[in-house]
């Protein structure tokens, strides 16, 4: 009977202790750690949220930059961590990116999702001069002979996405990968690659003035940001992808975190405080949580599987 009283009051304490670090959490400052160089999506995604976390969380967000190996080195170090919510992870399709291509020793399956917050399209855009001034020209012109595709970096997601078109659109592209997508973006620009296949926010300022004509999106349906530009699948080939941005952490993050995360961006969202400066990005909301979320990334993960086709290693 000792035994069993002292079983339950173990189990209880067990129960209270985990309850209170729940309630105390966060009583430090947290290190967001973004796996690219300052400036880029990922970063520039997290520091306009940042303020608006720390308003809700009541503690300091600490943006830490790891850059290398096309996010590879601050996802290890992310995936590496203690799962306490204390570092966690500015995270994108490029982690969906780096799996399908054979290039990390983990996959997503070692993260805990808390949230997708914004996504955009890719693109397949055009100089304006160029003489494809329609998807339906280009694949045309790229079904006789090879045209030369503009992207950033051999297996990133452009990249991949790039292939993905060529797949679907039985096109002959010859691509081209340059260091990152503003040197894609001027290679284009300047008749060196007939077209560039970057995400829709690299893309917004040489769009906006004219130097740039987009055919296509890859969303599933027309964004608000970019009304004029048709789909993919309007155009009749079967190929969906965004590029999003949310929040991950370490496996093993308690539910009651994970939680309090997830409240903290609902109310970000629902009170509207984030909704403009998303789409100043070129961005658009499309928050997921829980079950759902885990399906879309799932689904994700296997569109780059079926994207990265022989490029993988």
């Amino acid at each position: 009977m000792k035994k069993l009283l002292g079983t339950l009051t173990l189990a209880v304490g067990l129960v209270a202790g985990s309850q209170a670090i729940a309630n105390d959490y966060p009583n430090k400052s947290i290190n967001m750690i973004v796996p690219f160089s300052a400036g880029g999506g990922n970063d520039t995604f997290v520091r306009a949220l940042q303020p608006l976390l720390e308003e809700q969380l009541g503690e300091t967000l600490v943006i830490r930059n790891i850059a290398g190996g096309g996010g590879a080195v601050g996802m290890s170090r992310a995936v590496a961590s203690k799962p306490d919510g204390y570092t966690l992870l500015a995270a994108s399709n490029a982690m969906l990116t780096l799996e399908a291509m054979g290039n990390v020793p983990f996959t997503h399956d070692d993260f805990d999702f808390i949230a997708k917050i914004i996504e955009e399209p890719y693109l397949i855009a055009v100089s304006e001069d160029s003489p494809y001034q329609d998807l339906d020209s280009l694949v045309e012109a790229a079904s006789d002979s090879s045209i030369r595709i503009g992207a950033s970096g051999v297996g990133s997601s452009a990249y991949i996405t790039a292939n993905a078109i060529a797949n679907r659109t039985d096109s002959n592209f010859n691509l081209i990968p340059y260091p990152g997508g503003s040197e894609a973006i001027s290679a284009a620009m300047g008749g060196h690659v007939e077209a560039v296949v970057l995400g829709g926010a690299e893309l917004r300022s040489a769009l906006e003035s004219g130097r740039l004509n987009a055919l296509a999106t890859t969303y599933a349906e027309r964004s608000d940001n970019l009304p004029d530009v048709p789909t993919f699948q309007e155009s009749g080939y079967d190929l969906t992808l965004t590029v999003w941005r949310g929040i991950v952490a370490p496996k093993g993050i308690s539910d009651e975190v994970k939680e309090r995360w997830v409240t903290a961006i609902q109310q970000i969202i629902s009170d509207g405080s984030y909704e403009e400066t998303a789409s100043n990005l070129g961005t658009d909301l499309s928050p997921l949580y829980g079950e759902e979320l885990d399906v879309f990334i799932n689904e994700s993960a296997g569109v780059m599987r079926e994207a990265a086709g022989d490029l993988a290693k």
